[in-house]
């Protein structure tokens, strides 16, 4: 009996993709779209985070009251007010007026929310003009991609820096020659927060940039 022969082993074509570079315009508009799209996301997710934090500390501080003043007797004369009521107090102001105090801080997380979505949409939008491929694609990406980044920065790289730059921020406004009334001071620590905000703007733009651009390349049409 003879043995079968074994079946020739399937071959196919080495087939080579050739994906064409970036025009001139469609990296123009990455590098653009990234710069922007970025800025404007973070300083949404920076306005959604500061709401977030400010409403979870009144509930925090809330549930607080709440199992202190159970756990006290009834003749107790503990004080079951928040920190913002305590707050209008001291101001002079009526302390059941509070809750306009939240009504603001939700109308602001729900802008925070709207600016970051417009971060999204307006750097795909200005990507989109260029005719380049997946402009979805690279929005969502280059967005995630961002994002991972931004949540490595906030948990490994801040703490470490944190110190460091308050210990920077000190020893400038401590440069100074106050005055009596501290105007020179005043004046350093106002011009360092300048710079520092001019700098984080110029990192989140470059930032955005590159990382639109290198999505929109690994993405681009084929030929």
């Amino acid at each position: 009996m003879t043995q079968l022969s074994q079946p020739p082993a399937f071959s196919y074509p080495n087939q080579r993709i050739v994906r064409p570079p970036l025009s001139k315009n469609e990296r123009k508009r990455a590098f653009l779209a990234g710069a922007i799209s970025n800025t404007v996301l973070s300083a949404g997710l920076g306005i959604v985070s500061s709401a977030a934090f400010v409403i979870a500390f009144g509930v925090i501080w809330q549930l607080v009251l709440f199992f202190v003043k159970a756990s006290t007797t009834a003749e107790s004369s503990f004080e079951s007010r928040g920190p913002v009521e305590s707050f209008l107090d001291w101001l002079g102001y009526d302390p059941a007026d509070a809750w306009i105090f939240w009504v603001v801080i939700v109308v602001v997380l729900i802008a925070g929310a709207f600016v970051t979505w417009a971060g999204i949409w307006v750097g795909k939008a200005i990507f989109a003009e260029s005719g380049a491929a997946r402009p979805w694609g690279v929005t969502w990406s280059a967005t995630g991609i961002l994002l991972g980044l931004g949540l490595i920065m906030s948990t490994v790289v801040s703490p470490l820096a944190g110190p460091l730059f308050s210990i920077m921020f000190g020893a400038a406004a401590a440069s100074g020659m106050p005055t009596d009334d501290g105007t020179a001071s005043m004046g350093v620590i106002l011009a360092v927060s300048i710079i520092g905000a001019i700098l984080s703007l110029a990192f989140y733009a470059v930032a955005g940039s590159l990382l639109w651009w290198w999505m929109a390349h690994a993405m681009r049409r084929s030929a």
